[in-house]
């Protein structure tokens, strides 16, 4: 009887692990959680202040599209002088666009997009392509800071 005890005792102190998987505009981190509530979290410094989601929008004349790894992070349209970001779900509307040498900037309600310091190429088909080591997304005071953003830029003249 006493080993029967001591067993369903040990048992039920063991601990059970599990793995969430973090995902985010610019890498991927694991986090492991065990049922003590305690937690490790690998590269600890970054945690995201939110999420872009991508969007379905593709280079066309007249239209700015930045992108990550393939995907449209964000754009502005310059024939409607509308552009989109989607964050944590949410669709912000960009509303204004301003293009200075190597940096541009998109604002829209509570958004601000500070592209800077890009690198461009020869213009192809009428498109200008560059790449911005980072670009700094800044929504209702928090800040996430995007790293290797390319642009497609074709200008509607």
């Amino acid at each position: 009887m006493l080993h029967l005890l001591t067993f369903a005792v040990l048992a039920s102190c063991a601990k059970e692990k599990e793995t969430v998987k973090v995902q985010n505009a610019t890498e991927n981190v694991t986090k492991s959680v065990d049922s003590s509530r305690t937690s490790t979290m690998q590269n600890a410094e970054y945690a995201p202040a939110f999420k872009i989601i991508p969007l379905d929008i593709a280079p066309e004349k007249g239209r700015s599209v930045f992108t990550q790894d393939g995907k449209t992070l964000f754009y502005f349209d310059q024939n409607s002088n509308k552009g989109v970001i989607r964050i944590d779900g949410t669709d912000y509307v960009l509303d204004r666009f301003d293009f200075n040498e190597n940096n541009y900037s998109l604002y829209g309600n509570g958004v601000v997009i500070e592209a800077t310091n890009g690198d461009f190429k020869e213009m192809v088909s009428d498109c200008l392509h560059g790449n911005f080591p980072e670009v700094k997304v800044s929504v209702n005071g928090k800040v996430l800071n995007l790293v290797n953003i390319n642009l497609q830029d074709c200008p509607a003249y």
